[in-house]
């Protein structure tokens, strides 16, 4: 089945805008995963299966799996708390939480309202996102347009999931690619920027000029590949007995459609941005994409005419971890000291929806 990339959802063609300024920055990032590390090895006990045609064909050597009965907000809770710290900040300078994630505490209420209140936050809003992995680029560019209408100052953007709850262990073509994580960002205003005001033509090519913040993004979505990448569960089919023994709610993935359908887009989207903004591609200096697989990014970086050093890849600690993989990523690379102040980041994910969107930013 071929997408039909022309069936846009949102392009954020103004992110620098007829102001041209930048509205927010990436202030503190942090990142929190389960205890329990799951090998290529435990597959191998049960499954027709081994480490190498795992890594082979993915390049995860292991994933995290939580323990007992640990929710999406209990295991982002850790890593909220530190990127808050990070950038400075405390839980009453923060006007709201978007909260990336297919992997919810309930049907309702929203994991981002439960988290508010362990977080003892008081003020703002609060909301969840599904766009499956490509979640934090979505809640990311939101939370940058909320913050460029003066609405807030700093908000809490979140990815946490918990794959290994709605993987089946008994399909192997699924259940050795997903882990369990998160991690937490806090989108803050700049320090220049003040909603409505204008500025010098001079101040409009921004993306060479070393300001940090958003300087650009693009999103889209085509339902018409819903089927290829979903879990069968909700109005649309409940849950029987018959269904739950057969399986039939699980994680389904038609990994060959998925994984041609991502390089794709990611390819074609991420050109799209670097021409809007009249950026060549040896300028960019990491490439921060979804970690669903190792040959997806090499491909991807291949097409893209990318050293294989300029893109980031922790896929073979932490598998796919949806949502959370980016923020993981950029939390574990800003630790390391591989991402350092002024670097400019092309930040892409591809998702079930499918969804997918890329960010240009300088960190």
């Amino acid at each position: 089945m071929k997408a039909q990339w022309e069936g846009a959802i949102l392009q954020d063609r103004a992110n620098i805008g007829p102001e041209g300024q930048v509205a927010s920055y990436i202030s503190g990032v942090a990142m929190n995963v389960p205890e329990r590390v799951v090998t290529n090895d435990y597959f191998e006990s049960y499954l027709d299966t081994s480490d190498e045609w795992i890594q082979e064909r993915t390049g995860i050597r292991e994933r995290r799996w939580a323990d007992g009965e640990i929710s999406a907000s209990e295991l982002a809770l850790p890593a909220c708390r530190a990127a808050i710290r990070n950038a400075g900040l405390s839980e009453s300078d923060i006007d709201g939480i978007i909260f990336a994630t297919v992997t919810p505490d309930y049907i309702f209420p929203s994991t981002a309202c439960i988290l508010q209140g362990k977080l003892g936050i008081k003020k703002g809003f609060a909301f969840d996102v599904n766009a499956v992995c490509s979640g934090f680029v979505y809640a990311l560019v939101m939370a940058d347009s909320l913050i460029r209408t003066g609405q807030c100052s700093n908000v809490l953007i979140v990815g946490s999931e918990l794959y290994s709850r709605i993987i089946d262990q008994r399909d192997r073509s699924t259940c050795i690619l997903f882990g369990d994580g998160a991690g937490a960002a806090v989108l803050s205003k700049s320090a220049a920027y003040s909603y409505g005001s204008r500025c010098d033509a001079d101040e409009m090519s921004l993306v060479g000029s070393g300001v940090r913040g958003i300087l650009g993004s693009e999103l889209h979505s085509d339902g018409s590949c819903a089927e290829l990448l979903c879990v069968r569960a909700g109005t649309a089919k409940t849950v029987t007995p018959e269904s739950l023994s057969n399986g039939e709610h699980y994680l389904f993935m038609a990994g060959r459609e998925i994984f041609k359908l991502a390089v794709r887009a990611l390819v074609e989207v991420s050109e799209s941005l670097l021409k809007k903004y009249g950026v060549d591609v040896s300028q960019i200096d990491y490439f921060v994409s979804h970690q669903a697989n190792r040959r997806i990014l090499l491909s991807m970086a291949k097409q893209l005419g990318i050293s294989e050093e300029k893109v980031l890849i922790n896929v073979d600690k932490y598998g796919n971890t949806s949502a959370a993989s980016l923020p993981i990523l950029l939390a574990e690379s800003a630790a390391n000291g591989v991402l350092k102040k002024g670097d400019l980041i092309l930040l892409s994910a591809f998702g079930g929806g499918v969804t997918w969107g890329v960010v240009l930013l300088r960190w």
